[in-house]
């Protein structure tokens, strides 16, 4: 409800608003573990995935690929990670996580449940599957889509049958940002 003679508050207001809260909640967890919410996302991106070049990275997580390369390269000097260059083709950077970055990565992912057990609470677990199914319709809507990560399983020792080669889909893949320049 609003008061009488003012306008009423903005949607935007209330998802900015939300965003602001959880990342204050996820800061003083993450930051226990020495990375901050981009490089959780790549750390789980990696625990998931396996091995991914930088492009990979950057494509499944939506981010620009020198916004990738850069974090790839701070998250090596902070031992989370290896980056190997192919040798037939230098531009080429897969990456992989160190021992340190397993561990890292399972605390973001604890990190994540518990806020996200604490978010839920306020809700009924009937709304909880609502609120998922209307959180992903707004995000495609803005053109965005889950990580993705194309051709990843080509690469694992899974039988063939099991082995499956995730596209973008087309509206993600024409709304994206285009990289930033130099």
């Amino acid at each position: 409800m609003h008061e009488p003679g003012l306008p009423p508050k903005h949607l935007l207001h209330l998802f900015l608003h939300i965003g602001r809260l959880l990342e204050e909640q996820l800061r003083a967890p993450l930051a226990r573990v020495g990375v901050h919410h981009g490089q959780g996302r790549v750390l789980d991106a990696l625990l998931r995935q396996g091995p991914l070049t930088v492009g990979e990275l950057a494509a499944g997580l939506h981010i620009a690929q020198p916004t990738a390369t850069v974090m790839a390269q701070r998250m090596q000097a902070a031992g989370l990670l290896e980056r190997w260059v192919d040798a037939d083709d230098t531009r080429r950077v897969t990456l992989t996580l160190t021992a340190r970055g397993r561990g890292a990565a399972q605390a973001v992912r604890r990190a994540w449940q518990q806020v996200e057990e604490a978010l839920c609470q306020s809700l009924s677990a009937a709304d909880r599957p609502h609120l998922r199914t209307l959180l992903e319709g707004l995000r495609d809507g803005l053109g965005g889509a889950d990580p993705r990560f194309v051709n990843v399983k080509e690469r694992s020792d899974e039988p063939d049958e099991l082995r499956k080669t995730v596209a973008w889909p087309a509206r993600a893949r024409a709304r994206r940002r285009p990289a930033m320049p130099r």
